[in-house]
């Protein structure tokens, strides 16, 4: 169970992280298309976009330490 757990949070881990540095790019992944010009996001909704990428990564490291915690004990 362990190793499907981090073999799947990879991806999970990569697209948080991008989130951190592109935020603009991360929510628009895939959404494109739906718009004729570049739609203009606020600084607050940058904040939590980034914030909300933060909390995501300490929650996904929490729970693949549960896993492992409960693989091996």
């Amino acid at each position: 169970m362990l190793f499907i757990t981090i073999v799947i949070s990879i991806p999970v881990y990569g697209f948080f992280i991008w989130g951190l540095y592109e935020p603009e790019e991360a929510i628009l992944f895939m959404e494109k298309w739906r718009y004729k010009e570049q739609p203009e996001f606020s600084n607050m909704q940058m904040k939590l976009y980034k914030l909300g990428n933060i909390c995501g990564i300490i929650l996904l490291t929490l729970y693949i330490m549960g896993v492992g915690y409960n693989t091996f004990f």
